[in-house]
């Protein structure tokens, strides 16, 4: 009998079709080519990004002023409900925007965390931004959806083929 190799106490049959390592049904992942182990998926995975250790960092450094700028502008908009509806859609069009600038920045390269240093550069740009305007509601409008059009530009597959 066959025992998994992260779990030694649960006996299995199952093997991952690339490395042949035996797994439980906890450990195994299905892909389009059969199940294979959550080592061998990550690996396959690893193919896909390119980015230099200082890629996240660069990112990070381009959107926090861009952002800065347009909480300012946005959050002097933000006063009254058109004010809050211009930092709806203007929110989520400015987080895409500076999600493809800080992609273009770094030569279109790809990190596993890419979209978590630009998300952190927005929120961190628009602080002073909420200082100079008040932290009004069209702030806070602002960077919930400019942090979610950058982090589903970046992280969720849109196209960034600018």
């Amino acid at each position: 009998m066959l025992y998994c190799t992260v779990h030694p106490t649960v006996e299995t049959t199952l093997r991952c079709n690339k490395c042949g390592r035996p797994m439980c049904t906890r450990c195994a992942v299905k892909t389009p080519v059969g199940y294979r182990c959550k080592e061998c998926v990550r690996n396959q995975q690893q193919v896909f990004y390119n980015a230099t250790p200082f890629d996240p960092l660069i990112q990070g450094l381009i959107s926090l002023p861009l952002s800065a700028v347009a909480a300012a502008l946005i959050g002097l908009l933000g006063l009254g409900l058109w004010g809050w509806l211009i930092a709806f859609w203007a929110g989520s069009a400015v987080g895409v925007f500076i999600a493809d600038i800080a992609h273009r920045a770094v030569g279109k390269r790809r990190g596993r965390y890419s979209w978590l240093a630009v998300a952190a550069g927005i929120v961190l740009g628009a602080l002073p931004a909420g200082l100079f305007v008040g932290f009004s509601i069209g702030w806070l409008i602002y960077i919930v959806m400019a942090t979610s059009g950058a982090v589903g530009r970046l992280r969720f597959g849109g196209r960034i083929r600018l």
